[in-house]
Formats: C-alpha cells, sequence, structure tokens
C-alpha cells in the first residue's frame, strides 16, 4: 500500500481553508496510508493521527499535543518523525497530495522542498506555482497568449511609498472607479475591496497592503457574470469539470465562499457559453503550464460578450471536486497517479554532465601557484 501524505495549514491567511480542503482530502483517499502532514502558522511540520480529525484544530494547543515534528531527508524520498530533536522513525512518501492554500504552500515553496526532497506532488510545479499565485505575473503570461483578463494596474509597497501620487493618477486615468483592489498574491477573496469613489483610493489600497507588499488594481466590469471551470491533465488528455456560475452581489467574498449557508442555484446555461469557458480553461491551464487540479475563475461581459480570465487557483478549495461528476476518490486517485507518473519522466532525465571544467580548473590553480613561487 502506498504512503500518501496529505500537507495542509502553513503560514497564510487561508489556513483554516486549508484544513478544511485536508479533512475533505482525507477522507476519501480509499486505498493509501495515509500520512497527515500539518504545517502550523510558525512554519513547523507535524503528524499524527489525531490531524485526521478537524475538531483536533480547534483547540490546538489542547488536542494537539500528540503529534510529532517531521523534517524531509533531501534527496530520498523519506520524512523523518522526530522526537525530542531526534530522528525517531523514517518514513517513504510515494506521493503528496497538496491541500494548502496561499503562502508558502501555493507559491512554489513547498514545491521546491518536495523537489529537493524527490517526492512526486499533486499540484503545479515550482515556476507556475509562482507565476499562477501573482495575479500581475499571471496577466504577463495571459496577454503574450492572447487571452483577455481585465485591465489592471500593480505596484509594490517601494514603489507605493516612493510615488504615490504618480500612482494614484495612473489608476484613475487608466482604471478608473469604481475598480477592484487585490493583495498580488492571496486567495479567497481576503484583502479585496471595491472601490467606487477616488476619496477612498488610498485607504482601500493601504488594506490591500496590511495582506501582502505587492497590490493589483483592476478595472470593475459592471454586471460581469462570473463562472468557474477546474481543469486537469492525464497524460496528454484534458479534463474538464462543467462550468458553474458565481452568485454575487459586487465581488464574491470570502464569506460567500465559505461562511455562507445558502446553496448555490444551479443556472442552465447555453452550450455555447459552456464550450467557450471549457476552450479558454484548457488553453490557460497550457499556457500557464499548469499540473494537477486547478481552478479557473471566469468574468463574462454579457453586453460585448467577452470572456476573461479572472484568477487561477492552482490549489482550490476542497481541490474543486464539487465541480466534477465523478466521485472526489476516483479524482484523488488520478491525479496522485499523474503526479508520480510525471516524477518517474523527470527522475529518468540526465542531470550529469561529465566535463574537464574542474580539472581545467585546478591545473590553472595549481599553474598559478607555481608562477608565483
Amino acid at each position: 500500500m502506498k504512503n500518501v501524505a496529505v500537507i495542509f495549514g502553513g503560514k497564510s491567511v487561508e489556513h483554516d481553508i486549508s484544513i478544511i480542503t485536508a479533512m475533505q482530502t482525507m477522507k476519501n483517499l480509499k486505498k493509501y496510508n495515509v500520512l497527515p502532514i500539518y504545517i502550523l502558522p510558525n512554519g513547523k511540520f507535524m503528524t499524527g493521527k489525531n490531524l485526521k480529525d478537524a475538531k483536533t484544530f480547534l483547540n490546538f494547543n489542547k488536542n494537539g499535543k500528540n503529534v510529532q515534528e517531521v523534517t524531509f531527508k533531501l534527496g530520498s524520498g523519506q520524512i523523518c518523525v522526530l522526537k525530542n530533536n531526534k530522528i525517531k522513525q523514517y518514513l517513504k512518501v510515494d506521493c503528496a497530495v497538496l491541500c494548502n492554500h496561499g503562502n508558502g504552500g501555493e507559491d512554489g515553496s513547498l514545491q521546491g522542498l518536495l523537489e529537493l526532497a524527490q517526492i512526486p506532488y499533486t499540484s503545479c510545479k515550482v515556476a507556475s506555482s509562482a507565476l499562477c499565485i501573482d495575479k500581475a505575473l499571471t496577466k504577463v503570461i495571459l496577454k503574450n497568449n492572447n487571452i483577455k483578463s481585465p485591465a489592471y494596474v500593480h505596484f509594490n509597497i517601494s514603489e507605493y511609498t516612493a510615488k504615490k501620487l504618480e500612482i494614484l493618477n495612473k489608476i484613475i486615468d487608466k482604471i478608473g472607479v469604481p475598480c477592484i483592489i487585490k493583495p498580488a498574491k492571496l486567495g479567497s477573496s481576503v484583502g479585496i475591496s471595491i472601490c467606487e469613489d477616488v476619496k477612498n483610493l488610498e485607504k482601500n489600497i493601504e488594506q490591500a497592503f496590511l495582506y501582502d507588499n505587492k497590490v493589483i488594481i483592476e478595472k470593475f466590469i459592471a454586471n460581469a457574470r462570473e463562472f468557474c471551470c477546474a481543469v486537469f491533465k492525464i497524460g496528454n488528455k484534458i479534463m474538464l469539470s462543467q462550468p458553474q456560475e458565481v452568485n454575487k452581489s459586487k465581488i464574491y467574498t470570502f464569506s460567500d465562499k465559505y461562511l455562507s449557508i445558502k446553496a448555490q442555484e444551479s443556472k442552465i446555461l447555453s452550450q455555447a457559453l459552456i464550450n467557450k469557458i471549457q476552450k479558454l480553461a484548457q488553453k490557460t491551464y497550457y499556457a500557464l503550464e499548469c499540473d494537477g487540479i486547478v481552478r479557473i475563475d471566469f468574468l463574462y461581459d454579457e453586453n460585448q460578450r467577452l470572456l476573461f480570465v479572472n484568477e487561477v487557483n492552482t490549489i482550490p478549495g476542497s481541490l474543486a471536486f464539487n465541480l466534477f461528476s465523478y466521485p472526489f476518490c476516483d479524482l484523488l486517485n488520478a491525479v496522485i497517479d499523474e503526479a508520480i507518473e510525471s516524477f518517474a519522466k523527470k527522475r529518468d532525465l540526465i542531470y550529469t554532465f561529465n566535463s574537464r571544467a574542474l580539472q581545467s580548473y585546478i591545473d590553472m590553480e595549481d599553474h598559478m601557484k607555481y608562477k608565483m613561487s
């Protein structure tokens, strides 16, 4: 039986959502030995049987006393379970299912650790993760592939501090109000606001800077319909979910996504619109060189009949299983098999090259020493 690590938590404002995704995932991993790996807000990795129970996290200081710290044995495909800062046990990990959302889990850093540890994982690779989490960088790739997204301006905290007036004028001239203000590298709609009055522009920007040191301002598309479509890849075959329309007011908030008990109404979409969304979802997935299950969010301007890619979520909440018509356990089996196969192909690449560069350097050093003696 394969050992599958489910990694979740982390130093992220989406920490709690990550726990929920992990709980749902672990319940549906039917044919594996599941190793829960929980990342504390301080960055420590922990494991323990009670990490499969959501109630553990309601009071982790009390309920998490029997957990043990974990580290990675780089280059080995193994994790080390520690006790009193000493290695108690080595465990082989055949694949890691990533349930982390936001910083530290969706930005390429966790993926880089798993690459160094030689552990297959079920998400976009390092470069794709880093690009997709940054909404401004995502737009650069989309533009280069002729994929429409809303007009935008972006800047970091240093630029804003040094050139505030210039940046505010640029926003007013290029984007105007109303506009959407977002932290550039966050998800779950945390820190997002809609600014409808120039007087509130500075205040809303400063609010976004509480969550990220880079902010993106987007043009507000009035009366736009919002859709999402999930995508994953098996070999060279792309699997697409049925697009789903999102019920929202002006923006889809954190509360709308996770705290509302109102059921989403299922709206019937025209086949032409379904095809348009799915085609653009597939094009976006390829353009950003994605892997694993990705959810792509769209805005549709019905007046101009224009479809925009809004955001790309490389580790979506609940791994977007609700968007697919087949069982979650089958979806997980498919992405785990794909991750293991992709890892095997990469492992078989040539990583060494026999050259005389080092010997030439040593010969040159010896020659210089001889001349100086």
